[in-house]
């Protein structure tokens, strides 16, 4: 038979969590970038090369569109050191990302995925009813289907908007005075910054904690999610409780 070589991970501009001798694929949590914004050829470098496979990607590089494209990408990098993607490369993007992911067992749908553009939002409650349709659209009442929300991207590292929350649902943890923990382990610290923001805890094993956003650089305000978005599946063990 053929053999191949993956040369994929020879082109990346970044440096990736495995090394030639050393495969890290399986960590959990890879290492993370600063909150200092890329400099303006860092910029120019990674834009060019992204809008050079976009534009090969639909068989039109070095077209005249593509070169008016590549003036209008430099002309705003200059102006406020960085640009904004059009919705068809804004979609392309996020497939391809997560296409070249280093660990996904789910990759394989990649070009299946459903890319939501709210990058139109200013506020957390804006955020939150963006995340309560990418919830719905993806439970899709047990039948799920792989979907992306994508907000307003970084720009000077003050007036990011994020996602507290390590996933959407999960269930909270609560730590006793004993040690002991009702709940899920994993999630004690993010619950307690819950309860520090105001949240009132159910103290059972099953309680999901509420979304836990922050838009624009502003304070973290949380948002319980509709118990109707909220899809579980009761299980039992016949010796077990």
């Amino acid at each position: 038979g053929n053999e191949v070589y993956d040369s994929l991970h020879t082109r990346t501009q970044t440096e990736g969590v495995c090394t030639r001798h050393l495969c890290n694929g399986a960590l959990m949590v890879p290492r993370k970038r600063g909150t200092e914004p890329r400099s303006r050829d860092e910029v120019l470098k990674l834009a060019r090369d992204f809008i050079d496979e976009y534009y090969q990607s639909i068989k039109r590089f070095n077209s005249e569109q593509h070169r008016q494209r590549w003036e209008q990408i430099t002309r705003e990098i200059e102006d406020r050191g960085t640009y904004d993607l059009t919705q068809t490369e804004l979609v392309y993007g996020a497939k391809l990302g997560w296409r070249n992911s280093p660990r996904c067992i789910g990759r394989i749908q990649w070009s299946k995925l459903q890319v939501f553009d709210a990058r139109y939002v200013t506020t957390a409650s804006g955020m939150f009813e963006a995340l309560c349709n990418h919830i719905k659209y993806g439970t899709n009442k047990g039948n799920l289907r792989s979907a992306i929300t994508i907000f307003p991207p970084r720009t000077d590292g003050k007036h990011d908007f994020r996602v507290w929350n390590s996933q959407l649902i999960s269930y909270a943890g609560y730590k006793h005075e004993d040690g002991t923990i009702i709940g899920d382990p994993i999630n004690v610290k993010f619950t307690e910054v819950c309860v520090r923001l105001g949240w009132k805890p159910k103290g059972g094993r099953w309680d999901v904690p509420p979304l836990v956003l922050s838009a624009n650089g502003h304070d973290p305000e949380w948002f319980d999610i509709p118990q109707d978005l909220i899809l579980t599946i009761p299980i039992s063990h016949p010796e077990y409780k």
